[in-house]
């Protein structure tokens, strides 16, 4: 089992950042989809936001499932980084039911955002962080003979 958690360990240091890339690119999508908008048709009716949904789409559903999965197997020692970990997607997850709950869901649709890209930003830094403070722990032990 160690092998597994080593494995979804590594595989969330470089997932982390990738989740915390998409979601400024759907910021920017979602920004260009606004100010892309044509007067007369019901929102819903605006394709200028379907690169947005789209992208959406796939950030709240399979790969922030893959990221759980990950966040499961790796079972991160630091009980912090565990929570934010496992919760992220979560919260990722309740993106969906936010955009299309209506105004007054919706209005926490960007404010989730935020609090996600802060968030994977934070538990990038910390996963690569922790990634150097064990090689760096590992360069300065001194070897033992067996």
């Amino acid at each position: 089992m160690q092998g597994v958690r080593r494995g979804a360990r590594a595989v969330l240091k470089y997932f982390a950042p990738l989740m915390f890339f998409l979601i400024v690119v759907q910021v920017l999508l979602a920004g260009e989809g606004i100010f892309g908008i044509k007067k007369g048709p019901k929102l819903d009716d605006q394709k200028t936001l379907d690169p947005h949904r789209f992208l959406g789409f796939l950030i709240t559903e399979p790969i922030a499932l893959l990221f759980l999965i990950a966040a499961l197997l790796a079972w991160l020692p630091d009980k912090r980084l565990r929570w934010v970990s496992v919760g992220l997607p979560l919260l990722t997850f309740a993106q969906t039911p936010l955009a299309w709950g209506g105004r007054w869901s919706g209005m926490f649709h960007p404010l989730n955002a935020f609090l996600l890209l802060g968030l994977y930003g934070w538990l990038s830094g910390r996963l690569h962080r922790g990634a150097r403070a064990v090689t760096d722990d590992r360069a300065a032990a001194p070897a033992t003979a067996r």
